[in-house]
């Protein structure tokens, strides 16, 4: 396996790579944007384009098993385009052809948005709980011995600053990751409110939102990983052929804005909270150190010893014209491109049998005591392809770098995609 990480704002290089011992000793070559392994079975050519790097800067890391070599350069890469104003401006499109907000999970027809002309875009951000706010004292004196403290804020979207007005049955707000709408657009029948506050479909009781207060109206807040939208397709003469359904957001994009929306409000230490229908279930613990970098994966792959490769004439797929060449010629030419990420840091602390449990209810307890600790709610469903996404990345990331040490001990390190730094 090859594993290189690029830290933007380091203009840092770090390689790894998983050198079978059988091949050799190593010899590593550095060019601008290419990069050669060569050993005594044949080599690798590996192009990472947008990349230019430095040899002379290059650096050895900590002593690894005799068949991984990691090392570090200086490099800088080309600047490449935001996405994530693309996305903002899809939904806005979206929402304003629409004719019906629909359940993700059931297509349930939960809002009717045809009549809203207008879906103005806010940044996202974070206010307190009501029941915090009136009771800051609670967190300064023991008057509460018997009650277990929480975390000073909650979050909740959108700003105090919004104007309610911006809420109305003809104009609607969206942040990227939620969609705020008045109460009255929400179709009688289709949803139950779970402890007054969480929006559940009434068919598949999944969690799509939650009732939010701008100034003193009451609005819902949906988020948009949880809703498609009914939506008219016509042909190229603009007339109609049918309704089509189209997802609001795909969940990567979520995770993403999600993980943006923290750190552009300085939450830096998340419990993130699971909605179900029962109750809200303490999920998972993010620690976000505001580090955007580049991931480039490939598997290289076994050369054959040359007493053992086959006579030309045998070789039939050219695909395998490399790996049959001798020793000296045989060289596999790989591109590599860039995955943009953020980095993000976890701990899954749903309640188990086993050792690491305790320490993460301890953890928990400790963090949920922390007036810097924010508490998010999110739907079950949504935490649970996180927990998968950030997982995923883990397993992209060189293995001496997956578990932080220090004060990070105990968390994972993953990431999301990074859409400020998109390809």
């Amino acid at each position: 396996m090859l594993f290189v990480e690029h830290i933007n704002t380091k203009n840092t290089l770090v390689l790894t790579a998983q050198f079978p011992e059988e091949h050799g000793d190593c010899k590593l070559i550095v060019n601008q944007d290419l990069i050669e392994l060569r050993g005594n079975l044949g080599g690798y050519s590996v192009e990472l384009p947008g990349l230019s790097m430095s040899g002379v800067t290059c650096g050895n890391l900590q002593a690894f098993p005799e068949d991984i070599i990691s090392c570090t350069f200086s490099a800088t890469r080309s600047k490449r385009t935001n996405q994530s104003r693309g996305i903002l401006s899809a939904i806005e499109r979206l929402l304003v052809d629409g004719a019906s907000l629909l359940c993700k999970f059931c297509q349930n027809a939960i809002v009717k948005i045809e009549d809203v002309k207008a879906f103005k875009a806010y940044p996202p951000g974070f206010c307190l709980e009501d029941g915090l706010e009136s009771d800051e004292n609670y967190f300064c004196h023991t008057a509460h011995p018997q009650e277990q403290p929480l975390t000073r804020v909650s979050a909740q979207l959108p700003k105090a600053s919004i104007n309610s007005s911006s809420v109305t049955h003809s104009s609607g707000i969206h942040t990227g990751t939620e969609v705020i709408i008045d109460s009255s657009l929400l179709e009688a029948g289709l949803f139950k409110l779970q402890g007054g506050k969480y929006l559940h479909c009434s068919r598949c009781l999944m969690s799509v939102g939650q009732k939010v207060n701008i100034e003193t109206h009451e609005h819902f807040a949906l988020w948009t990983n949880c809703l498609d939208v009914l939506t008219e397709e016509r042909d190229i003469d603009g007339d109609f052929l049918r309704y089509v359904e189209k997802p609001l957001l795909e969940e990567i994009d979520f995770y993403a804005l999600f993980i943006k929306s923290l750190l552009e409000n300085q939450c830096y230490r998340v419990i993130l909270s699971a909605i179900t229908w029962h109750g809200c279930v303490d999920f998972m613990l993010l620690w976000l150190i505001d580090q955007e970098f580049d991931l480039y994966n490939a598997v290289l792959p076994k050369f054959l010893p040359t007493g053992e490769l086959p006579s030309q004439s045998d070789v039939t797929d050219p695909a395998d014209s490399e790996q049959f060449q001798p020793a000296e010629q045989r060289t596999i030419t790989m591109k590599l491109e860039p995955t943009a990420c953020r980095r993000v840091f976890y701990r899954i602390v749903l309640p188990t049998s086993d050792a690491s449990a305790t320490e993460s209810q301890r953890l928990l307890k400790t963090w949920r005591q922390d007036f810097g600790v924010t508490l998010f709610h999110l739907p079950w469903e949504t935490c649970i392809g996180l927990a998968s996404c950030l997982q995923q990345f883990t397993t992209r990331v060189a293995p001496q770098h997956r578990q932080p040490e220090r004060h990070l001990s105990g968390f994972t390190c993953g990431a999301v995609p990074n859409l400020d730094q998109a390809t």
